[in-house]
């Protein structure tokens, strides 16, 4: 009985879906730095349609166009960067609603942050940059394809130059298929 018991909880939280709106992210993208005080600053990230509008939410099956607003305050230009991104979703689990890490099985770690879109931007010198780049995320189908159009996601970006993490940036947003 008590087996029973559990697994009707455990099949009630999976089920439950969460109305909250974490960071506003019903309405826009939320970007926020995990350890503050890195050398690598995130100022803003756009992501808009060939025609420039914003597209929000975010379309995980089209092509992105990305605009990003970086600093670099580490005094020496950054080589060799690369980037590892941690997925979670928003849900209730037993009636919180809490961020649940799903898996990607490698599949999003260590790629290449110099060159992940169509412009290499390594070395990244100091001071500001302002990088305007497509990413197509076909590569990524096999972790969209298991994502719900329903729940907020939250991607924490590692980025590391020659080994060094640089800056972690968490990037909260709702998501469109098709």
């Amino acid at each position: 009985m008590k087996v029973l018991l559990v697994f009707l909880m455990l099949a009630a939280g999976a089920l439950a879906s969460c109305d909250k709106d974490p960071e506003g992210t019903n309405e826009k993208l939320y970007v926020a730095s995990c350890k503050p005080g890195q050398p690598l600053l995130v100022n803003s990230i756009a992501v808009n349609n060939n025609d420039g509008s914003t597209d929000y939410p975010i379309n995980v099956d089209a092509t992105l166009n990305i605009i990003l607003n970086l600093t670099n305050t580490g005094g020496k230009p950054f080589d060799a960067m690369t980037l590892s991104a941690g997925i979670d979703r928003y849900t209730d689990i037993f009636g919180i609603c809490s961020w649940i890490g799903i898996p990607t099985f490698d599949l999003t770690n260590n790629l290449s942050a110099c060159d992940f879109g169509d412009s290499n931007i390594c070395p990244l010198k100091t001071g500001t940059t302002i990088v305007k780049d497509v990413i197509d995320l076909s590569a990524f189908k096999a972790i969209i394809s298991i994502l719900s159009a329903s729940e907020p996601y939250r991607l924490t970006l590692t980025f590391k130059s020659n080994g060094q993490e640089i800056a972690c940036y968490t990037v909260e947003a709702r998501i469109v298929k098709g």
